[in-house]
């Protein structure tokens, strides 16, 4: 269908003068319907705007979301392979903030590196499904006294639906190695 053109190119094709502007969160309502408002706007010199209520009501998640994770108790100071419930075909994960605390990190004498600091966005599959998992540790070290601690973390969740595959970029580096990435979108540079 075509609006204010004789030659769509998709199912909907709007030539007009309408421009998304943002999501706003409706803190009206509450965030488990998931509705949003949505600004829109002329785009002309001179724009009036419009707020209208996005429903969404059959998902009850943001386009990006703060999730935390507390665990106590944690075995020294290593977690491996901790399933977040977060299908890896629905979110991608990103590890934003780890702090380990309650326990004071001590040397393995049995492991040849000290204070590599590992967190990771892994995966693991349960009952046929493949979900973001979560490993943290510090390479080479336990805790005085084989002591548990806590780990206190900030995943930050994207709808994959939403994220523009961007490619990959393949080189080789060495010592010398500078340059920048010949697919980074020129925004980005």
């Amino acid at each position: 269908m075509g609006i204010n053109t004789t030659t769509p190119k998709g199912t909907l094709d709007v030539a007009g003068e309408t421009l998304i502007e943002s999501y706003i969160i409706d803190t009206t309502n509450s965030y488990t319907t998931g509705n949003y408002l949505l600004l829109t706007r002329s785009k002309d010199t001179t724009p009036t705007g419009k707020v209208k209520l996005l429903d969404i009501s059959l998902r009850d998640v943001a386009p990006i979301n703060t999730y935390n994770i507390i665990l106590r108790n944690v075995s020294q100071d290593d977690v491996f392979s901790l399933n977040t419930g977060l299908e890896s075909n629905k979110y991608v994960v990103a590890i934003t903030g780890a702090v380990f605390t309650n326990a004071q990190l001590a040397l393995n004498a049995s492991l040849n590196s000290y204070g590599a600091y590992s967190t990771e966005v892994t995966s693991i599959t349960s009952a046929g499904k493949t979900y973001n998992a979560v490993n943290l540790n510090f390479q080479g070290a336990g805790t005085v006294s084989s002591q548990n601690g806590t780990w206190t973390l900030t995943l930050c969740v994207y709808e994959k639906t939403l994220i523009k595959d961007w490619g990959t970029y393949s080189g080789s580096v060495d010592n010398s190695y500078t340059g920048i990435s010949t697919n980074t979108p020129i925004g980005l540079q």
